[in-house]
């Protein structure tokens, strides 16, 4: 699934942010065992489907930029007749354009929801790929299956215990020379800021590292598990799962610190993503991106 809390969202009709909260409980979120997060996950995307598309990506310069950089770095990876699996798929946001790219997609989600708006979507456009209801520390794959594994947005609902296996398993379904291209949140930039940059209707808690959907069209509330990630997470997530980094950028690095009414300045915005487009790939900057765009290949032998 991807993220349903990145940006500001449309305002849902219906939304009259009632204070009940689905899934909370005493016990902290870290207290949970695996199943019952992945269970929760399903029935709160389940749940939102219909509204998924009306909450991201928000409106606004800021926004634009951050999704520019997603598809710019995601779509520069792939080649036409690619295997491609789209991993935490949800409604297609980045299926759809993989399948436009000549890409054979496979598109895989835990919520069957998600995946029903995806397909509607494919449908609509004249695009074929296969969607898939499954668990990313299981997938229903052969060894050796992709090309490119892609998870935009969607890794920061795994568990934290079912990590390492989810690296596993996407070296696993790789084939030799594969990559896995991805973009998580960026634990660096939480450390300088704590709050949802550009979130109003579904609010990120570092601390509690928790997402909370609010403003929903039944009015209800809910919260799910939600963990960032830093750049040597990934590095030894990658690295015990036998592949390697071979590049990191960071998304946002700049624009995340600039309001929405300096960025609507056209020479500033411009400005922004040329520089952006520079230091992003450079460190110490692709550290301190707001989220991380990340590239692993898997070695030929």
């Amino acid at each position: 699934m991807s993220k349903a809390g990145r940006f500001a969202g449309r305002d849902i009709p219906g939304g009259n942010r009632q204070m009940t909260t689905q899934f909370e409980s005493t016990k902290s979120f870290q207290d949970r065992v695996p199943e019952q997060e992945k269970d929760e996950i399903r029935e709160i995307y389940d749940t939102l489907a219909a509204e998924y598309d009306q909450r991201i990506p928000g409106e606004g310069p800021s926004d634009d930029i951050f999704t520019e950089s997603e598809y710019e770095f995601l779509l520069s990876k792939i080649s036409p007749g690619e295997d491609v699996l789209d991993m935490g798929c949800g409604t297609g946001r980045f299926t759809v354009p993989l399948a436009e790219s000549g890409a054979n997609v496979t598109g895989l989600d835990l919520s069957a929801g998600m995946l029903a708006v995806a397909r509607g979507k494919l449908e609509e456009r004249g695009l074929r790929a296969e969607l898939r209801e499954g668990d990313m520390a299981a997938l229903p794959f052969p060894d050796g299956s992709f090309d490119t594994v892609s998870s935009m947005l969607a890794l920061m609902h795994i568990p934290i215990a079912d990590r390492q296996a989810v690296f596993r398993e996407v070296s696993r379904v790789l084939k030799p020379g594969g990559r896995m291209v991805l973009c998580v949140k960026n634990t660096v930039f939480e450390r300088m800021f704590t709050g949802d940059r550009f979130a109003s209707v579904d609010i990120t808690d570092v601390a509690a590292k928790k997402l909370t959907f609010t403003n929903t069209s039944s009015g209800t509330e809910h919260t799910a598990s939600w963990y960032s990630f830093a750049p040597h997470d990934l590095a030894e997530l990658f690295a015990k799962a036998g592949m390697t980094v071979t590049h990191l950028k960071g998304n946002s690095p700049v624009s995340a610190w600039l309001a929405d009414e300096v960025l609507a300045d056209p020479g500033v915005r411009g400005f922004v993503r040329s520089l952006e487009r520079t230091l992003a790939d450079v460190p110490p900057f692709n550290h301190l991106g707001y989220y991380l765009l990340v590239e692993a290949v898997k070695p030929l032998w």
